[in-house]
């Protein structure tokens, strides 16, 4: 599928501000490794509650209550995060600096740009890829080719929200991470019962250090 298609099925605009390339510039993926430019002062000052400058705290508490009010947005559709909630990323500064501006950008490089990096960093990575559903109404509506019935039906009865993508769940499909167990030792003779109303000395300890 082109971009092209991609943007006409989810009726996305193309702009030639791409985020991933202000913050990374020509790096190939995966490009999160190289950390990435931070937003200059000037573009991210209006995201911030005043007075604010160069040296200035970066941190979700910093920010106005409509930047706060986009980076929640923001993590909850197109940049899903879970946890770190009191940081503020770079991209996260970029993204929310465009909106406040009401600065255009292309969408879909974006998501790409999310789904390369989180593909290529494969095991290495820790991050999930939470564009599933997207994917699925691109296969759904722009599919050059007949499906067969089961994967049709399977498609169409999917729900808008999926589990996270893990690459780690492959090999746990296949092969067993955990460690073997050691063999347990053979028991021995069980000890005769203690006589009624009295403890011997493997009873259950009365402290936790015991």
């Amino acid at each position: 599928m082109t971009a092209q298609r991609a943007r006409e099925v989810l009726g996305l605009q193309a702009y030639s501000t791409r985020i991933h390339q202000l913050r990374y510039g020509n790096f190939e993926p995966p490009r999160r490794p190289h950390g990435g430019e931070v937003p200059p002062v000037d573009f991210v000052a209006p995201c911030f509650r005043p007075a604010f400058g160069e040296g200035s705290s970066r941190t979700v508490g910093d920010l106005t209550r409509p930047a706060r009010i986009l980076d929640f947005v923001l993590r909850k559709t197109l940049l899903p995060r879970t946890g770190y909630r009191d940081g503020f990323t770079r991209i996260q500064q970029w993204l929310v600096a465009h909106l406040i501006s009401q600065t255009p950008f292309d969408l879909w490089d974006l998501v790409v740009s999310e789904i390369e990096d989180t593909i290529l960093e494969s095991f290495r990575g820790w991050r999930q890829l939470p564009y599933a559903h997207w994917i699925t109404l691109l296969i759904l509506r722009a599919r050059p080719v007949s499906l067969p019935a089961h994967l049709q039906r399977e498609l169409t009865d999917s729900d808008t929200v999926f589990p996270h993508y893990d690459p780690k769940q492959m090999l746990r499909a296949h092969y067993d991470l955990r460690a073997p167990r050691p063999p347990s030792a053979p028991r021995g003779p069980m000890p005769p019962p203690s006589p009624r109303g009295t403890r011997s000395s493997g009873a259950v300890p009365e402290t936790e250090e015991q």
